[in-house]
């Protein structure tokens, strides 16, 4: 028997392109999981070509480089897709994809998703889409990356993560739960330390404020102006 649609439905990202008939289709063809923080989602060096589409949390996808540190490559939320440049080349996967957080996600083998893709069309070309905005930020990233300051890419990745996932908060700010500042660090390639300092500052200046694994931003407008010229749409 096939699981239960969960509800609420994501509203963005892969899931929200997609028909009423096509979201049905993926639902019948895969099964819902519930993967608690710290937990695999896919392994990395996997070959199954199964897919995953995040319901609710936060996931990354991250490659251990030492035994002490990983590289953060990417963070996915609600109706985002994860897995599928391994569906597609067939080859090994580049990464795991890691709960974040408490993560709810459909996982969808490979031969039922490619079924999918092979009958339907708008799927397919929808996923093209997916794929081809994701290269084009990773360009972006690559050339801001390269004339920011490591402050300068934490703002700016602070702002994207607040933007996409971020949950409203009584006073109007914008929270981002479940991640560490080493998470943050990995994820624009700057040192622990100097992600520390600029946040520390950052706090004395009430533009966030954090608690146990947990980011508030309270002035998204200030992170913007230090961000400059490469800070993301809202």
């Amino acid at each position: 028997m096939a699981s239960p649609a969960p509800s609420p439905e994501p509203q963005r990202g892969f899931w929200a392109t997609l028909s009423k008939t096509e979201c049905d289709a993926l639902i019948e063809a895969g099964v819902r999981s519930t993967f608690a923080p710290g937990s695999v989602l896919l392994a990395h060096h996997d070959s199954s070509g199964d897919v995953a589409i995040v319901w609710s949390g936060l996931i990354k996808a991250a490659v251990r480089v030492a035994d002490d540190k990983h590289v953060v490559l990417a963070l996915r939320g609600p109706g985002d897709i994860v897995g599928e440049l391994a569906h597609i080349n067939g080859g090994r996967r580049s990464a795991a994809v890691i709960a974040v957080n408490r993560v709810e996600a459909l996982i969808v083998p490979r031969d039922r998703f490619t079924e999918l893709l092979g009958r339907d069309r708008a799927a397919a070309d929808s996923l093209r889409r997916i794929i081809v905005d994701r290269l084009c930020e990773a360009d972006r990233d690559r050339l801001a990356a390269a004339s920011m300051t490591v402050g300068q890419r934490l703002a700016r990745y602070l702002l994207k993560l607040v933007w996409r996932h971020g949950v409203p908060v009584p006073d109007g700010s914008l929270r981002i739960d479940q991640l560490s500042q080493e998470d943050l660090a990995a994820c624009i390639g700057g040192g622990p330390r100097t992600v520390a300092r600029e946040m520390g500052e950052w706090r004395k200046r009430s533009i966030i404020s954090t608690e146990r694994r947990s980011v508030i931003v309270h002035e998204p407008a200030a992170l913007d102006r230090i961000a400059g010229r490469h800070a993301p749409p809202p």
